[in-house]
């Protein structure tokens, strides 16, 4: 029986090793929704899949789904968020990564959770500190809200109206009601039971 060849551009949220040159990615995509994927010996210097396979890698990723789970047979890095990012970005990519990893459901497509988290994190490379801050709770906000973690509300509806697009105006519009969304991410964050 032979199997079908998914590919998809995802953003690899974490990457763990196990075994001698084994790698497990947490893969957020576009097409499947968060997966899981073993890379068998992508650790040894000589594979072709090693350099493509870093965290916060922006690729197109080719797996199979067997018995056992996803397993990557071809990775195309296309950018990576990580490099070229100060500090307090890394911080922030780390951070959001964290809460997605924990909130969205494996294996449920959700591209628009995709779209908004790559469009953000494209976005967090532009911007300062204080802006970046701003950034990252206007990112899990959204996250939450489309996950139906976060209803509607008069006080929040602008920041919700278009989740892929971001710009320096709505991250000062949230600094306006920043204690109030934060409540709410606290909140929904508690209620999960995550």
């Amino acid at each position: 029986m032979g199997y079908h060849i998914y590919t998809t551009d995802g953003i690899i949220l974490k990457r763990t090793t196990f075994g001698e040159a084994n790698v497990l990615l947490y893969i957020l995509t576009s097409d499947l929704g968060l997966i899981i994927a073993s890379a068998r010996s992508a650790r040894l210097a000589v594979s072709k899949l090693r350099p493509a396979l870093q965290e916060y890698a922006f690729v197109s990723i080719s797996c199979i789904k067997g018995k056992n789970g996803w397993k990557v047979t071809n990775v195309v890095e296309m950018s990576n968020f990580y490099f070229g990012s100060q500090t307090y970005q890394s911080r922030i990519l780390s951070q959001v990564s964290s809460v997605l990893l924990k909130m969205i459901p494996g294996e449920s497509p959700q591209k628009e959770i995709y779209q908004t988290v790559k469009s953000g994190f494209d976005f967090l490379l532009s911007l300062k500190e204080e802006e970046a801050k701003n950034l990252e709770v206007l990112l899990v906000f959204r996250v939450l809200h489309q996950l139906g973690y976060v209803g509607d509300g008069q006080d929040t509806d602008s920041l919700l109206k278009n989740t892929k697009d971001w710009d320096i105006q709505t991250l000062e519009e949230l600094n306006k009601n920043k204690k109030g969304v934060i409540l709410l991410i606290n909140k929904a964050l508690k209620e999960s039971q995550l």
